[in-house]
């Protein structure tokens, strides 16, 4: 499995090649992206908790979506086995809890950076105008409408808006611009609608980079399960502030639902981190989710 600059061709090949190899893993499409490519949503286990995971709201955090890809493939490989998976028994993770994970919230932007963009596509001005002279594969965290899909939820939205707006972000830009209401864009409809009808009991957003559990929004969240993370990850907890402190799914699941939910920063460097680190994230991060089955 090829998880280098994983783009949303080789998501799907990968996903197709991995259910066909494991009947016990299923997909579904839980929406659209703007540019009509299924958010696909991968599902396992057999037991009554259940956890979300995603990854890729951003474009040039790819490689949280190769990590949550890599994560249901080696938990499907050591299933098999019936091997501790890092430090924790499998067939107890399996019964214990039911994993809902979407490796790529925001397809059409990973597409953008990987791949850039046709002239010929009817989204390319959009694009180069809200571009400007910066280069796609350097700045480019949006959708294709250029809306910041984790500035996108309905959390103080509009406080998040008018904090943005002293950055002079105020249209469609590669990063920050939150759209022009909550759940202005379909990406964030679609996990949205899944959230709405899943009724999740942990939730973790995976983003780069950092090494770092952002944990609470607007004084709420949930300290001691944020400290057991923290503990298998090796990751520092963070308080949000600044536009961080705003409208990000984790701070809608935490208002709407006040379920635990974190936002999970893997790696070090600059965006798009180098895939070099990758194992060390997936050692990291293995263990943290792992550890939301008991939390």
């Amino acid at each position: 499995m090829n998880l280098n600059k994983l783009d949303y061709g080789h998501l799907t090949k990968n996903i197709s090649q991995m259910i066909r190899k494991n009947p016990f893993i299923s997909v579904f499409s839980c929406g659209k992206s703007e540019e009509g490519r299924d958010i696909l949503c991968l599902k396992f286990g057999k037991g009554d908790r259940k956890i979300f995971l995603n990854g890729a709201h951003h474009s040039l955090e790819w490689i949280t979506a190769s990590l949550l890809l890599s994560y249901t493939n080696d938990f499907a490989a050591f299933l098999k086995k019936e091997e501790d998976f890092y430090g924790y028994n499998i067939l107890d993770l399996y019964k214990k809890a039911t994993f809902y994970v979407v490796p790529m919230v925001n397809p059409d932007g990973v597409e953008l950076v990987i791949n850039g963009i046709d002239k010929l596509n009817d989204n390319y001005s959009k694009v180069k105008m809200a571009l400007g002279k910066n280069k796609l594969g350097k700045v480019w965290q949006a959708n294709i409408n250029g809306v910041d899909l984790n500035h996108n939820y309905d959390a103080m939205f509009y406080e998040g808006k008018e904090s943005i707006k002293k950055l002079g972000i105020n249209m469609p830009s590669p990063t920050k611009y939150s759209g022009a209401f909550p759940f202005s864009e379909s990406e964030t409809r679609a996990i949205k609608n899944l959230c709405e009808k899943e009724n999740f009991d942990v939730t973790v957003a995976f983003h780069s980079q950092g090494e770092a559990i952002y944990w609470s929004y607007n004084g709420k969240g949930f300290s001691d399960k944020a400290e057991r993370l923290a503990k298998v990850s090796g990751y520092k907890l963070i308080t949000p502030n600044g536009t961080d402190s705003y409208s990000g799914f984790k701070d809608w699941m935490i208002e709407k639902f006040n379920v635990p939910s974190f936002t999970v920063e893997v790696g070090k460097g600059v965006n798009p981190i180098k895939f070099s680190g990758f194992e060390k994230i997936k050692i990291d991060n293995y263990k943290l989710i792992n550890e939301c089955c008991y939390i």
